[in-house]
């Protein structure tokens, strides 16, 4: 666990054995876990304390009668738990997380393991959206499980995990968790009608990827507000598109009205473009429907013409 000795912080009443509450030199009220620190620290109010008995810190604004319910009722030993799974899933992710999550998993954690002792497991409703759409995240919290079922001899599953992987696509995401909900919905609403064009989709292609990432930056930009326009870029790109690849053309426009109309998105036209940049290679390399393997053909006064192939690389989302 973290070592939180920088400041120096004074005693205010003990929440259990491994946890107190104390206010720092700036007078802020915190929340400090230790090993016995409730135990080993000296217990008189305004009393400072050792440092050594630190491991971590947490500011009360707020949330300080919930954060002192909820530490009494946990052991110690699934604070060791949680900060071992914390460290690996930012091995796992490549990511640095606050300890909101901390806070966030040790609650969790400790409800889930007391549903499973009772036999009364919640199913996840996103289960299947989160391993379509966020296999990194997944993968990280299957290893989280694996890590709570060795230390507490439980049976958790993909399910749980599930929940543990939103829990991290919650802490790397700048929206919030309805909002992180609601995108996943509309991900899958959206790859949904893109297949119902008659579109195969491989889950497991490089293209795939690539559509599902551009998608979700989308929805990020859109559901927080944001606004980015490269008009003169899709411009260029849009008659070459539109006269050359007619068929990836007229899906993107029909994906962009789905969006913009079906679920109420506020999509910019330009959209249009970036759709189709990422449907014709969906179609040329054989995802699309009645292609050959390659190449993307239409008809043209009578004439069957074989479009060539757009550079994928570079362009303004991967």
């Amino acid at each position: 666990m973290q070592k939180e000795s920088q400041r120096k912080y004074y005693y205010m009443k003990t929440i259990n054995n491994n946890a107190i509450s104390a206010r720092d030199d700036r007078r802020h009220e915190v929340i400090i876990l230790g090993k016995a620190i409730g135990v080993k620290c000296q217990r008189q109010i305004g009393a400072l304390i050792d440092p050594a008995l630190i491991e971590r810190v947490f500011t009360a604004q707020q949330q300080g009668n919930y954060l002192e319910t909820l530490l009494a009722a946990i052991p110690y030993s699934l604070y060791q738990i949680v900060d071992c799974i914390i460290r690996q899933a930012e091995k796992d992710l490549h990511a640095s997380f606050k300890d909101a999550l901390y806070l966030s998993l040790l609650d969790h954690i400790h409800f889930s393991l007391r549903m499973h002792r009772e036999q009364s497991e919640i199913p996840n409703p996103l289960l299947t959206e989160i391993k379509l759409f966020h296999k990194e995240e997944f993968a990280a919290a299957l290893h989280s499980v694996a890590i709570i079922n060795e230390h507490t001899h439980a049976n958790l599953d993909e399910n749980e995990a599930g929940y543990l992987a939103f829990h991290y696509i919650n802490a790397l995401s700048l929206l919030d968790f309805r909002q992180n909900k609601q995108r996943m919905q509309l991900l899958n609403q959206i790859l949904i009608y893109i297949q119902s064009l008659g579109i195969h989709l491989d889950e497991n292609s490089y293209l795939y990827a690539r559509l599902v990432t551009h998608l979700k930056l989308l929805l990020n930009r859109i559901l927080s507000g944001e606004c980015e326009e490269h008009a003169g870029f899709a411009r260029s790109l849009s008659e070459s598109l539109a006269s050359e690849h007619l068929q990836g053309w007229e899906y993107a426009r029909s994906i962009y009205s789905f969006m913009s109309e079906q679920l109420q998105l506020r999509v910019h036209q330009e959209e249009i473009t970036y759709l189709a940049m990422h449907i014709v290679p969906l179609l040329q390399r054989g995802e699309g429907k009645n292609n050959d393997e390659d190449n993307v053909h239409t008809q043209e006064g009578g004439k069957e013409k074989t479009d060539v192939k757009i550079q994928t690389t570079g362009s303004r989302h991967h």
